[in-house]
C-alpha cells in the first residue's frame, strides 16, 4: 500500500442523473459534497482501490482501476460537475476527475478525497497521481 485516504465519490452519470434534492443536501452547511459513494481510497503499486458504500442502495461498492487504465487526470470542474455543484462555488476545492477505460468501456469518476469542512487533499492527490500514472 502506498496511500490510503477516505474518500467520496461519484460518476458523470449519478451527476447527470442527480435529484434536486441530492443538490440540496449538498449545499446544507454541514452536508458533504455531491457524491454517491463514501469510503477508502487505497493506492497500490498498480491500482487505486475504493471500498465504500452506495449512498442510494445503502449496498457495499468496491472498484478496482489499474494504473494502465487511467487515461486522463484533471483537478477542476466541467461540464457535469461544475462549480454550481459545491456550496463554495469552487472557491476552497476542486474535484479530481479520472477518466478510465474498463470493459471497453470508458468512464468519468469524480473524486473528493479527505473532505474536512470545506477542504480536501484533491490538489496533492492530483500531483501525486499523476507522478504515479508515469
Amino acid at each position: 500500500m502506498i496511500a490510503q485516504s477516505p474518500a467520496l465519490w461519484t460518476f458523470e452519470e449519478d451527476i447527470l442523473n442527480r435529484s434536486w434534492l441530492d443538490w440540496l443536501t449538498a449545499h446544507l452547511s454541514l452536508g458533504k459534497p455531491l457524491h454517491r459513494y463514501e469510503g477508502t481510497l487505497t493506492l497500490y503499486a498498480n491500482t487505486l482501490e475504493l471500498i465504500g458504500q452506495d449512498k442510494k442502495t445503502k449496498e457495499d461498492f468496491s472498484l478496482e482501476v489499474y494504473k494502465q487504465e487511467i487515461e486522463q487526470l484533471y483537478l477542476g470542474f466541467d461540464e457535469a460537475f461544475n462549480a454550481s455543484e459545491t456550496r463554495s462555488l469552487g472557491l476552497t476545492w476542486l474535484p479530481l476527475r479520472l477518466l478510465f477505460s474498463k470493459n471497453e468501456q470508458e468512464r468519468k469518476l469524480y473524486l473528493i478525497i479527505n473532505y474536512n469542512f470545506g477542504r480536501t487533499d484533491n490538489k496533492e492527490y492530483f500531483e501525486f497521481l499523476k507522478q504515479w500514472v508515469s
